[in-house]
């Protein structure tokens, strides 16, 4: 079946494509509260710090995206390593992502005047961090077989592609964690 939050659409090629909707409505100034349409309704929030013009209520839109892109490695990494490493050693206990850091040069999307190009792109430019991925006990996956657990992830998430595809370094250092973290 179809996730709530997906629906199919018209093929391209000869694949189906997945939609996503999405309804959203700005409040207090910056923010914003997008409701994800399916048939269950999911609902995340964005805002700017107060010094940036903000209510500080919520997450900055470039930290949801970053949240999103460590999920959408989560989900692409049980559905890679399922279908990569031999039964029953096809899955892992957790992936606990550390010292994940996002740079932009914020002159990209402050420079005035505002309708004068920016010395920067406003985007990111880099997103690095290490991927501790976390073996059940006695598994006899390695080190190695983690980082092609990675490599494939990063080629087959779909907002690490996009990221990418914009021109961001991605640097994402995939290594086996020991015991799960409680």
């Amino acid at each position: 079946s179809t996730p709530a939050t997906q629906h199919i659409s018209p093929r391209l090629g000869n694949h189906l494509a997945m939609r996503y909707r999405l309804v959203a409505t700005s409040f207090g100034g910056v923010g914003c509260t997008s409701t994800i349409r399916g048939a269950v309704r999911h609902t995340l929030q964005t805002d700017l710090p107060t010094q940036m013009g903000g209510g500080d209520s919520a997450a900055q839109p470039i930290e949801a995206l970053l949240a999103s892109l460590l999920g959408c490695k989560v989900a692409t990494a049980h559905y890679v390593a399922r279908h990569l490493w031999a039964r029953p050693h096809n899955r892992f206990e957790s992936i606990e992502f550390a010292d994940v850091e996002a740079v932009r040069d914020p002159r990209g999307a402050l420079h005035l005047p505002i309708t004068e190009p920016p010395p920067s792109p406003p985007g990111l430019t880099r997103v690095s961090g290490v991927a501790r991925v976390h073996l059940p006990a006695g598994s006899p996956l390695t080190a190695d077989d983690v980082a092609v657990l990675g490599r494939v992830v990063e080629q087959r998430c779909p907002i690490a592609a996009m990221l990418a595809a914009a021109g961001v370094e991605m640097d994402m250092e995939w290594v086996p964690g020991g015991a799960a973290p409680l």
